[in-house]
């Protein structure tokens, strides 16, 4: 591993401690796994880890005065989505020492594939003692890598990309899924497509890793309209509903009755199909809210 050279003082590795990642689940906290496996699109990941900075040693070592501004900045990366944000900033206090609870939410519509958490300590306001002490704001003074792998049908939902006006679709479409409920026990991953339109320009810039307000909400529309139309088939089909839930299955028919008890875990198939015949609009707006339609 190629390790980043800097023109500036940085502190002794024992000036801070970062516990391993929790991964909050049902049970409760588990240690964060190099696989993920039954983690899907629809899932939000909450994680959590322990830092402790000694900012005494870590001024001193820097040649830094000791007000100095330093926060930990938590970078979370995904290699199938392209999406890099910052999942959390704690300003540090005043203390020589101290204990940080970190805690970040990342959408599930966000991830895929390998998921890599960059813990950094960053000056953010220097008082710097000499040249040799970091300059600027921003100044990385200490990083730590870790990563998973999400697994499952969600990062690995079957994808590919299409010249709608090629294909005789609607060039100002988006994109089409497809979801083939003939064999209820068939695998998710065979049975369900997404196709984007390649030759839109908005999905473009979204598949070419282009991150402003614009991709951004159409991910999110993207996610929305993908559950909308799971939750349609689900609901419609006799096989789905009178399915129990299984976590661990991975069938088309098991993989959307796990999605309906995600979004509505108290309520059963027969009042979602109530709701759907007499007030539609009561699914819809909770489809919003799941999916996190509006930032």
């Amino acid at each position: 591993m190629k390790l980043p050279v800097v023109p500036f003082l940085t502190p002794p590795h024992e000036a801070i401690s970062h516990g391993d990642w929790l991964l909050t689940t049902a049970g409760g906290d588990v240690a964060l796994a190099k696989e993920v496996p039954h983690w899907d699109y629809q899932t939000t990941l909450e994680l959590a880890a322990p830092v402790s900075v000694d900012r005494q040693a870590v001024t001193d070592a820097c040649q830094l005065e000791r007000t100095s501004g330093l926060a930990v900045v938590v970078m979370a990366r995904s290699n199938h989505t392209n999406v890099e944000r910052v999942a959390a900033r704690l300003d540090l206090p005043m203390n020589d020492a101290f204990d940080l609870a970190v805690q970040i939410r990342l959408d599930g519509a966000e991830l895929g594939g390998r998921l890599t958490l960059e813990t950094l300590l960053v000056v953010t306001e220097p008082k710097p003692q000499s040249h040799l002490a970091p300059q600027r704001p921003g100044s990385i003074i200490w990083r730590r890598s870790t990563w998973t792998d999400l697994e499952g049908s969600g990062t690995q939902f079957p994808t590919d990309t299409m010249d709608f006006m090629t294909a005789g679709l609607d060039p100002n479409a988006g994109w089409q899924l497809k979801i083939d409920l003939s064999d209820p026990d068939a695998r998710f991953m065979s049975a369900t497509r997404l196709t984007l339109n390649s030759a839109h320009p908005s999905v473009v810039r979204m598949l070419g890793g282009v991150r402003d307000d614009g991709t951004e909400q159409l991910l999110r529309t993207l996610n929305w309209d993908i559950t909308r139309q799971m939750v349609q088939v689900a609901i419609a089909s006799d096989d789905v509903c009178q399915m129990d839930m299984d976590p661990d299955g991975t069938s088309v028919a098991a993989v959307l009755r796990n999605l309906l008890s995600r979004i509505w875990p108290t309520e059963s198939t027969i009042v979602l199909r109530r709701w759907l015949e007499h007030d539609p609009g009561r699914i819809e707006v909770r489809l919003q809210h799941f999916s996190r339609l509006l930032k």
